[in-house]
């Protein structure tokens, strides 16, 4: 029998914490290589129409396999690895808490210890559970944020303010956001570098989660150390696709011509296992990219899946 679960019976059962905790486990599984990453397809405009992104891969110590799809409104199908079952459909409310827990689990390892200040480019919807994760692993004390429309990011400043417990403050340009960070968040959809590597203080953690346009060359090379959630998927991501690549990324332009070597950058279970230690000196900058998901959508489904069988939720359905 497969449990079919709607997003709204699984929405409570994972907070910040709990993600970061599992984000932590299946990174431990990409450093022992037991991950399985599925190829990612879609989730761009061509002249036929948007696809449909899909992304997944298999976690073979927790025994699951799972694949996530669509935007708005995604579902995961969840399966067993051992007795191939599909095990649940899980409507998937997950993806911002996914890429929070992602990027705050980076900041634990590679962020200053007694950082304070995030300076947040971009405003949409990751930006909230971005913040929210970070404040969990870091002493967090005041956000500034810069996105290019005036109305939206005052209403973000407001509503962060409220649900986070400390200032967040709208600035009219990103100058004072970076200048005064620790942390320095992009989550933009700009096909522009928002962040070079001469806007860096030394000692401050970047941390990126929207296309690999929005940081700058310099900053690819530059850092002391660039750390991904999956650089197989990083690689990947920049790899030219003809029918509906904007133009080369400035990642896609370095590995090209060779600038930019796909083994200098860093797997984060790599970090997580202690394979290789952090260069979080007090002047090391250091770059985080996650990697937009895939095995770690099937690791959230499965707690909530699990979960949600725990509590009684959700409606057992036959496809035989």
């Amino acid at each position: 029998m497969t449990l079919l679960l709607h997003a709204s019976d699984v929405e409570d059962l994972i907070d910040p914490l709990d993600a970061i905790e599992i984000t932590t486990e299946v990174a431990r599984e990409q450093a022992e290589g037991t991950a399985i990453h599925m190829p990612q397809f879609g989730g761009a405009h061509t002249a036929r129409g948007r696809l449909v992104r899909l992304v997944g891969g298999g976690l073979m110590q927790l025994g699951r396999l799972g694949f996530r799809m669509g935007g708005d409104g995604s579902v995961c199908v969840l399966y067993d690895t051992n007795s191939t079952k599909m095990l649940a459909i899980v409507g998937y409310p997950f993806s911002n808490l996914r890429v929070g827990a992602s990027m705050a689990l980076a900041a634990r390892c590679l962020a200053q210890p007694d950082a304070r200040t995030i300076g947040l480019l971009g405003s949409g919807r990751n930006a909230l559970s971005i913040l929210q994760c970070l404040k969990v692993v870091r002493p967090i004390e005041r956000v500034n944020v810069f996105s290019p429309t005036s109305d939206h990011r005052e209403k973000f400043a407001r509503e962060a303010t409220a649900a986070l417990g400390i200032p967040v403050t709208a600035h009219d340009t990103p100058r004072p956001v970076i200048a005064e960070a620790d942390i320095i968040v992009t989550a933009t959809s700009s096909d522009d570098p928002v962040v070079t590597l001469k806007d860096v203080r030394p000692g401050v953690h970047v941390t990126s989660m929207g296309h690999q346009h929005e940081i700058d060359a310099s900053l690819y090379v530059g850092a002391d150390q660039f750390v991904a959630l999956s650089r197989h998927q990083e690689v990947e991501d920049a790899a030219p696709r003809a029918e509906y690549e904007r133009r080369p990324s400035p990642m896609q332009s370095l590995l090209a011509n060779g600038t930019l070597k796909p083994e200098s950058i860093i797997d984060l279970g790599e970090i997580v296992t202690g394979r290789v230690p952090p260069r979080n000196g007090p002047s090391d900058i250091t770059l985080y990219r996650d990697s937009r998901g895939g095995v770690h959508d099937a690791g959230l489904a499965n707690r909530a899946y699990e979960r949600a069988r725990e509590l009684g939720r959700g409606t057992e359905f036959d496809f035989r």
